[in-house]
Formats: structure tokens, C-alpha cells, sequence
């Protein structure tokens, strides 16, 4: 029995994958109960270098990086992230922004039509306040967690820093019977997946990561599988 155990545990250790069915997306520790794919890429400017004499690049010089990525939601009765909202509502983790006075509400009149210059008068930046988001770009920045298990009970995380929406997308026809919404994002840093031993993944529930600023709960989830410490 102890052969078949150990060659049982060979086989389901060795290469595990895991599909869309097997993972989860959760914002700032709320599930994307709606969320039916996503994709990201990284970018680096790297421009050829050239001398006298040579034909091919003698080497490259680095540049600047970037990461983006797109998601899609099925949208039900509701917008998509209006969920998410109410879940973290009151929270430190509140999807809302400080408008200013000059705003313009959704569906609203803007408050200087008709009015002179304000050039400078500090007095229309009187009234600054924190308020439920109209529009998906104005959700401050926040971490996705991508968390994958599949049924030999592998477990693997990845996560998505510091992610701003900057445009979203929808519409219907007659010939939709599914309704979708796409948005499109930046973020600031990729934390690529890993495995976790042991299929430890309290570190990623919503107490943890608010007690936390987003790189530093990822950060501490990893360390607590790895008995090497952090690696800052």
C-alpha cells in the first residue's frame, strides 16, 4: 500500500495545470463572480544599437516597462464591478475617488458652463469629497489575485498590481442572447504564479490584504510558503 501511495502522490504532484474552471479572480479580496476571462502582457522599449562598420546591432539599450491587460465580464442585471462596490463599501478598500466641486456628475450639468474664467481663483477647488465612483476609471488602484486549484488539490497564485481600468466597453443587438463588458487596464507590477505548498491561502483573505498595502500581502503570502524569508 505504501508503494501505490507514494506513486499515487507521484502522479498527482508531477505537472499540474489548471483550466479556467479551476481558477478564481478576486478585487482586493471580492470575488469576480462574473469575470469570464482575462489576459495581460508585459512591454519593454529596447532599441537596437549600431556602430561603423556593422551591419547588425552591436547591442540593445533598455527602456521602459509596462504591463496591461483586458478583462471580461458577463453582465447580468447589474453593472459589472456594482458587486464589488457593495461589498467594499465603508471599507478602507472603498471603490471611490475625492471629486472636486467642478465635477460632472453622471447624466449631470457642468457646474462652469456659462461662467468667466477661474484662472487664479482657488475657490473651485473648495468642496473636494469622497464619493462612489461614476465611471470604472476613477476606481482608485487595486490588486487582482488570480487563484487556481484543481482537483488533485494543486494549488498556484499569481497577482496583478497596483491595476487602473482606463476604458470600458459594451453594447447589445438583437443577435445577443450573452451580454458582455470589456475594460481594459494598466497595472504596475506582475507577480507571475506560483505554486503553494500546502494550499495555504489565508493570507489572501480580504482582512489580510486590507490590513496590507497590495505588494506587501502578495509579498508575505509568498514568504510564508517559501522557508527561505522574504525576498524583498
Amino acid at each position: 500500500m505504501a508503494n501505490g501511495s507514494n506513486f499515487s502522490d507521484t502522479l498527482t504532484q508531477t505537472y499540474n495545470a489548471h483550466a479556467g474552471t479551476d481558477i478564481i479572480a478576486t478585487l482586493n479580496g471580492v470575488v469576480l463572480g462574473n469575470l469570464n476571462g482575462i489576459s495581460f502582457s508585459t512591454t519593454r522599449e529596447k532599441a537596437p544599437v549600431y556602430t561603423l562598420g556593422n551591419v547588425d546591432a552591436v547591442a540593445f539599450g533598455r527602456g521602459k516597462r509596462g504591463h496591461a491587460g483586458s478583462m471580461i465580464f458577463t453582465n447580468f442585471d447589474r453593472h459589472a464591478l456594482y458587486d464589488v462596490q457593495k461589498a467594499l463599501e465603508g471599507s478602507s478598500q472603498e471603490l471611490s475617488y475625492y471629486a472636486k466641486g467642478t465635477d460632472i456628475p453622471a447624466g449631470g450639468r457642468s457646474t462652469l458652463l456659462g461662467t468667466q474664467s477661474f484662472e487664479g481663483d482657488l475657490s473651485f477647488i473648495q468642496g473636494v469629497n469622497k464619493t462612489k465612483a461614476n465611471y470604472s476609471d476613477q476606481i482608485p488602484p487595486f490588486t487582482i489575485t488570480l487563484t487556481g486549484q484543481n482537483e488533485y488539490g494543486s494549488v498556484s497564485v499569481m497577482a496583478l498590481l497596483g491595476v487602473e481600468f482606463i476604458n470600458e466597453g459594451s453594447g447589445i443587438s438583437i443577435d445577443d442572447i450573452v451580454t458582455e463588458t470589456q475594460m481594459t487596464f494598466v497595472a504596475r507590477a506582475i507577480q507571475t504564479w506560483r505554486p503553494l505548498f500546502g494550499g495555504d491561502l489565508k493570507a489572501f483573505e480580504p482582512n489580510v490584504v486590507g490590513a496590507n498595502s497590495p505588494l506587501a500581502a502578495v509579498r508575505s503570502a509568498w514568504a510564508a510558503q517559501d522557508q527561505r524569508g522574504p525576498s524583498v
